[in-house]
């Protein structure tokens, strides 16, 4: 049945934890750790839970952990051989398609130790193998881009897929006001600022800066969210990790959408009309393409059939694989993505309607399941474009520059935004409005792929420039953004803290001790 996978006493079970993701994260006070539904429904109180939380954080090795590790070493071993038996001598160890396996491994465990020692991000160590890998000559995507470009096709379906199941559309037409101002105006300053500032310090023409622009001002909430959601207090009159999910996915939508109308309109031959009328509709487009599809979840499967998690996880996953290869093979780039958005965010409003609690059901967990076996590809992958040379780091050295005049307006914006919130909830959304990671790192080497067949073009030292400093962006507000989120946010949201009063547009009128 729809709810046999979830816990009756759930709720009972978690009184006075902050929890989201569950499937994933189990978040209590002021730390957070890797676990399942299955192990919290067995306890009965925060206590119990908070002793089983105790032991996974401490730094004994448990038996679970090294019989976990010791069947992703079985599995990934039986994998490598069955493709060695099957395709040859491509697949020995030290094969071409060996080398890709091998960088996604060391990216994995990379993210690992990195994230076990120092709680940083662990797509920062992702990024770095790439980059490693790359400067070594040991893996180039540049000689892999059509599985490259294949790749790129996948990852947004389920990135874009993961966030949006969290979305509470009933939150989001409450506080659309907030939610869409605080996701689309920074986005726009900051897409201006930086246009304006490539233009003046590299040359770009105004296209490629828009272009560039679009994903350079993606938020990454995903960096923030676990701890987003740790920092969230019971009784508290704002739903912090709805409005950091919501409004985060309104600027990734942005972004996706405003960056794949640009690309189509630049590399994609069309006349000059068909151009326009993709460029006024594809937001739209997307949107209708992403209800439709998602509404098919009030009906099909029903909830009583037999399958229903399986079929319901099929109906979103290859909805959004078709919607997104099929919109790319007709040059609607962007289209894909906004419609991924709006479709596992319907279906996800459906099935809460039919018992599915909202980010704690099993599709929810297959898509983290997915990312979290992609995440490692996507930064390495994308890492292996960034080439260090003489001319990398005059690039680097303005796009300081760059990232310094766009970061700063981003941030002013947001300010002004959330003029009625208290003075430290305003820090509190600056500083988990400033990580840009995984857009940024799915499209910086789309541009560089599609001039590959013609390496003369002109256009490739824009491609190569628009690479780096994505990768600069990402080095520098990743860990940033996470340590004033994680650091600051329980001081910020501390009891004691200035609450405004709600009112009829933003929820707030006016501020008392």
């Amino acid at each position: 049945m729809a709810n046999e996978d979830v816990p009756h006493n759930q709720d009972k079970v978690l009184d006075g934890i902050s929890a989201i993701d569950n499937a994933v994260y189990a978040i209590s006070r002021d730390r957070e750790v890797k676990t399942t539904i299955d192990i919290l429904k067995y306890f009965k109180n925060e206590k119990q839970i908070e002793d089983k939380l105790d032991k996974k954080k401490s730094s004994r090795i448990e038996a679970s952990d090294v019989s976990h590790y010791f069947t992703l070493a079985i599995l990934a071993a039986s994998s490598w051989g069955l493709l060695y038996c099957a395709f040859g001598s491509d697949w020995r160890w030290d094969g071409p398609w060996s080398r890709l396996a091998l960088v996604a491994a060391v990216a994995w465990g990379g993210g690992r130790l990195l994230q076990a020692t120092t709680t940083l991000p662990a797509l920062l160590a992702a990024l770095a193998t790439g980059i490693v890998a790359t400067n070594l000559d040991f893996l180039d995507m540049r000689d892999y881009s059509e599985v490259d470009t294949f790749l790129r096709k996948i990852y947004p379906v389920v990135i874009l897929g993961k966030a949006s199941l969290g979305w509470n559309v009933n939150y989001m037409r409450s506080e659309w006001k907030r939610v869409l101002s605080l996701g689309s105006l920074p986005w726009a300053a900051e897409v201006a600022a930086v246009t304006v500032s490539t233009h003046l310090l590299f040359g770009f023409p105004w296209l490629w800066g828009v272009l560039l622009g679009s994903i350079y001002a993606s938020v990454s909430c995903a960096v923030v969210m676990p701890s987003v959601a740790r920092q969230q207090r019971p009784g508290s009159s704002r739903n912090w990790p709805q409005l950091v999910c919501t409004a985060g996915g309104v600027d990734t939508a942005l972004s996706v959408g405003v960056y794949g109308l640009v690309y189509s309109y630049m590399f994609v031959d069309a006349s000059d009309v068909y151009k326009y009328v993709k460029a006024a509709l594809t937001l739209f487009v997307g949107v209708a393409l992403g209800v439709g599809w998602g509404s098919l979840a009030r009906v099909a499967p029903h909830r009583d059939d037999p399958y229903v998690t399986e079929l319901r996880i099929l109906l979103v996953l290859l909805g959004g694989l078709l919607g997104n290869f099929g919109t790319m093979m007709l040059g609607w780039g962007g289209v894909g993505g906004v419609a991924v958005l709006a479709c596992n965010a319907t279906a996800a409003h459906h099935w809460a309607r039919a018992g599915w609690p909202l980010n704690r059901n099993p599709a929810a967990t297959a898509y983290r399941v997915a990312w979290a076996a992609l995440e490692p590809m996507v930064f390495a992958y994308s890492g292996t474009f960034f080439k260090i040379d003489a001319s990398t780091w005059d690039t680097l050295l303005l796009g300081l520059a760059v990232l310094a005049v766009s970061l700063g307006v981003r941030l002013a914006v947001t300010w002004a935004v959330c003029a009625g919130l208290s003075t430290r909830e305003r820090l509190y959304v600056c500083a988990a409005w400033v990580p840009k990671s995984i857009v940024p790192a799915v499209l910086c080497p789309l541009a560089i792929d599609t001039l590959l067949p013609n390496v003369d073009d002109p256009r490739m030292e824009y491609a190569e420039t628009l690479m780096r400093l994505l990768v600069q962006l990402i080095i520098i507000t990743t860990p940033l953004g996470f340590l004033l989120t994680d650091r600051l946010g329980p001081w910020l949201l501390r009891e004691g803290n200035t609450e405004p009063k709600r009112n009829s547009s933003y929820g707030v009128e006016s501020e008392e001790t």
